[in-house]
């Protein structure tokens, strides 16, 4: 995988490598699919699971965080990020996949109760997203 790293790595600490999908979705209206959790606004998806497709993972991820069914329409691009956390000692290089996507159909309430699907505006969405490089695979649509 290749594309553009965010973050930096802490000098002599080790990574877990993470690979990982995330949605892109945009309304005809402009408006942006995301995801409130605790932690901040994210763009739906997540970590693929041993033996899971990134197709396979970004639609579990879709609808665990939303509820919603989710179509991919394309790939868009690749981008990793570091993600330090010293308080929990935790490091992690994210290895993203970002895909265009539209949600199709509600098949319930989402899995994971602390998220919840916003819509925003595409402005209010890049500044308020958490990682840079959610920021960045979301100008592929603004």
């Amino acid at each position: 995988m290749t594309g553009p790293i965010f973050g930096t790595p802490r000098v002599g600490q080790s990574y877990n490598v993470q690979d990982c999908v995330y949605a892109v979705i945009k309304r005809e209206n402009g408006d942006v699919a995301v995801a409130r959790t605790p932690k901040g606004i994210v763009l739906l998806g997540g970590g693929v699971e041993n033996g899971e497709s990134e197709q396979d993972a970004l639609c579990r991820e879709a609808y665990e965080e939303s509820g919603y069914r989710a179509r991919i329409i394309s790939r868009l691009g690749f981008a990793s990020q570091y993600v330090n956390n010293p308080a929990k000692d935790r490091y992690r290089l994210k290895r993203a996949t970002f895909f265009l996507c539209e949600l199709t159909e509600k098949l319930g309430p989402p899995v994971d109760q602390d998220h919840e699907l916003v819509w925003m505006p595409y402005k209010e969405a890049h500044e308020s997203l958490l990682r840079p490089f959610h920021q960045w695979a979301l100008e592929f649509v603004g």
